[in-house]
């Protein structure tokens, strides 16, 4: 055989594998309250045992996905419900199909019968459509009109928050601007301000240092008064004499000055 007619044999096994894997779709009509059955659609291949059979709802909105209803083991296991399943449902007997008992617009929808299948081998799919006779139908229409709703109500609330945050930064940009113009005016005022006695005294204390004796010798200046009262002689230690402001600068430097003898000098 030619390498021609094996790619082309190839490529027509392929497309036949894919169509006999593909979805096989059955759409059921029903009425409000009606129990309805749900036959699964997937070609099974024969000689192949499979391991399970599952159901699935397919949602369309907002994106398509699947929620699961019930699974069971092939060929005589038992029957389990996926979790958040609240409709009563079951498989009828030892078939693959499925019973919605008292059926509700709530339904309505798309439906997925799903063959597990053993290692080596392909899964299987089919779908049902279940349509309710007596329930209202949403046209494309509406729905359009549903989204351009949303897509108006979003684009209002982005507006809106927006308009509170710039209302807010003009607010907040208004309140930091006064307060500094506040600041600016109050050292403005304040900078002739004489000093207070506060003021004096720091200056004071980070001024120049004096000595001890000099700090006593003014002292006593500012405290001595205008007219001398009479008083006694200084006190006279041998051939020196000391005078009164000396003797208390002396006195004052060395609280506890050593004994002078006679004649010595305090210099």
């Amino acid at each position: 055989m030619s390498p021609q007619l094996l790619s082309l044999s190839l490529l027509v096994s392929l497309c036949v594998g894919i169509m006999a894997v593909g979805e096989e779709t059955l759409e059921v009509t029903a009425v409000v309250s009606a129990n309805c059955t749900l036959q699964c659609t997937a070609r099974y291949q024969p000689g192949v045992q499979y391991i399970a059979v599952r159901w699935y709802k397919v949602s369309d909105s907002p994106e398509p996905s699947l929620s699961g209803l019930l699974s069971r083991n092939l060929p005589n296991g038992t029957t389990r419900w996926y979790v958040g399943v609240q409709r009563e449902l079951d498989l009828q007997g030892e078939s693959r199909d499925i019973l919605l008992p008292n059926v509700t617009c709530a339904d309505r929808g798309r439906y997925t019968c799903h063959l597990a299948a053993p290692v080596g081998e392909q899964n299987r799919e089919g779908q049902v459509t279940l349509t309710l006779t007596d329930c209202p139908t949403e046209s494309p229409t509406e729905k359009l009109m549903t989204d351009n709703y949303m897509v108006i109500f979003a684009s209002v609330l982005l507006l809106l928050a927006l308009l509170i945050f710039l209302i807010s930064y003009r607010s907040l940009t208004h309140t930091l601007r006064d307060r500094n113009v506040t600041t600016q005016k109050e050292a403005f005022l304040h900078a002739n301000k004489p000093l207070d006695e506060k003021d004096l005294d720091s200056i004071k204390i980070l001024g120049p240092k004096v000595s001890k004796e000099k700090q006593i010798e003014t002292t006593l200046q500012k405290l001595k008064p205008d007219v001398e009262p009479e008083r006694a002689d200084p006190p006279r230690v041998g051939n020196w004499t000391w005078s009164w402001s000396t003797w208390w600068i002396r006195r004052a430097a060395n609280p506890d000055p050593p004994d002078l003898c006679v004649g010595e000098s305090l210099e």
